[in-house]
């Protein structure tokens, strides 16, 4: 809908439209809307007068109907079917084109993403009013389903169990569970990571949650020419060319900017400006220039500090820096990263 005022606007404009039909002859005794699906039976011999009705309301709004096929009615995931006394029951609905493929057991997703669709499934068959028949054919396609995309029969049990516990529970009492008010930080899923300090700060009230950074725009293009690394903003790394030292620092501004800051404070024996002066000053060594380079891009500014700390804690080498992190914590020495 493009903007993220659209759908709060087409349920206003709805709403109106809603109440302004209702005063008309031939709207519908029940009238149950769903964002643009609307559920509305309608005798056959009013069925044109109405649909007429609707579409004079509004030159933009035009509506379409869908009759029942042998008793069956389809309406968003759910089938509604007419009995012979007229009552309704009601089974789970899927479009014919669908393969029950959802995110297979070895994709390299949080537990929870994985585990999603079929908590979405559960809960559905245990809140949905259906008949024995019903009931059991929704739950042997749950299970073949996870069948498909490679999960246990296990898998698919316990999901099951806590979604009957918790429809027993809502059954019995009244009473809430208390909620939850830990604070969540959103971090990339990286096992080799984030699993060591998930209990870390699970202690500290933090609970991870998990967001992909490749979606599949970018991994299929860029919209925008790819900026240069020395045009860019992040951490960047100055080696020594007579010894392993190395320095690492931050920059807000373009990278290019701050090595040519420190190479002006080598070259003018600047020690009280540059670490990497006092580097070269004391021991009489050369910089390698050349392998000076940005090796995180971090457009964020209240990200740079953490970044530094955290490459200046996993780097081997010896330091030009003389003053310590900017970010002193243990939950760095749980991440290990591979510095390029």
């Amino acid at each position: 809908m493009g903007s993220k005022l659209s759908p709060l606007l087409a349920n206003v404009f709805m709403s109106d439209f809603e109440v302004d039909a209702e005063k008309q002859k031939f709207f519908p005794r029940v009238w149950r809307r769903y964002v643009d699906d609307i559920f509305a039976p309608v005798k056959e011999r009013y069925l044109e007068q109405t649909l007429n009705m609707l579409n004079s309301r509004h030159s933009s709004i035009k509506f379409t109907v869908e009759r029942e096929v042998d008793g069956k009615l389809p309406f968003l995931d759910l089938m509604v079917t007419r009995k012979e006394d007229d009552t309704l029951k009601f089974g789970i609905y899927r479009k014919p084109t669908s393969t029950d493929r959802y995110i297979t057991s070895d994709s390299n997703h949080f537990g929870a993403q994985k585990q999603a669709a079929f908590h979405s499934m559960a809960h559905r068959l245990y809140n949905v009013p259906m008949e024995e028949e019903e009931f059991a054919e929704e739950k042997e396609r749950i299970y073949k389903a996870a069948e498909v995309n490679g999960y246990e029969k296990e898998f698919t049990i316990k999901i099951l169990q806590k979604h009957k516990r918790k429809k027993r529970l809502q059954n019995i009492t009244t009473l809430q569970p208390e909620r939850d008010e830990a604070k969540r930080i959103s971090l990339p899923f990286y096992p080799k990571v984030t699993n060591p300090i998930k209990n870390t700060l699970k202690r500290q009230g933090l609970h991870i949650v998990h967001k992909s950074d490749n979606t599949l725009r970018d991994l299929l293009c860029n919209l925008k020419d790819k900026i240069p690394a020395d045009e860019q903003s992040g951490i960047y790394r100055i080696p020594c060319q007579d010894c392993p030292s190395v320095y690492i620092g931050q920059t807000r501004r373009k990278v290019k900017v701050r090595l040519k800051e420190h190479k002006n404070a080598v070259d003018n024996n600047k020690s009280n400006d540059s670490a990497v002066a006092a580097h070269t000053t004391a021991s009489n060594h050369q910089i390698d220039w050349k392998s000076a380079k940005l090796i995180k891009k971090v457009r964020k500014p209240s990200h740079l500090n953490a970044w530094e700390s955290m490459h200046i804690n996993n780097t081997q080498e010896p330091l030009m820096n003389e003053d310590d992190p900017p970010i002193t914590s243990s939950l760095f020495n749980l991440t290990k990263l591979k510095i390029q």
